[in-house]
């Protein structure tokens, strides 16, 4: 599943009210997961030089947000993306949120706190390995 949060960069009143910031998601090794994109940054506040984006991270990603300005000489920032706030939402949503017992497919299915987002479906099996709903002794991600 992967996962939408906001991330900001703070590149100070010298780089205020620019048009050209944008972002570039990079693997941990060093290859490009997601290529530069400046769509959906803004500027927070009127003109402080501290802009966001809504990013959405790919299921399982791990590596850093390279933060750049733009235009003819850019600045840089990075950040560490940290998985932690992606594992606390897949959390906060199997705790939160509806589940089922699926009869036909020996399946539990979890979602989101809006209880219509599916998030996760597990195989469940009774002590001899065999696919069920009843007695379940394991459960398997699917």
């Amino acid at each position: 599943m992967s996962i939408s949060l906001v991330k900001n960069v703070n590149f100070g009143q010298s780089k205020k009210g620019l048009a050209t910031v944008g972002y570039t998601l990079i693997n941990t090794s060093g290859g490009v997961a997601q290529p530069r994109t400046s769509m959906g940054v803004y500027e927070v506040g009127m003109l402080t030089g501290i802009y966001a984006a809504l990013i959405s991270f790919p299921s399982g990603f791990k590596g850093s947000i390279l933060w750049d300005t733009g235009g003819g000489s850019p600045v840089y920032a990075t950040e560490d993306y940290s998985p932690l706030e992606e594992q606390t939402q897949f959390s906060y949503h199997i705790s939160g949120g509806r589940w089922i017992l699926d009869e036909a497919t020996n399946q539990m299915i979890f979602f989101a706190d809006d209880n219509v987002t599916e998030i996760a479906r597990f195989d469940m099996k009774d002590q001899n390995n065999v696919p069920s709903v009843e007695s379940v002794f394991s459960r398997t991600r699917v």
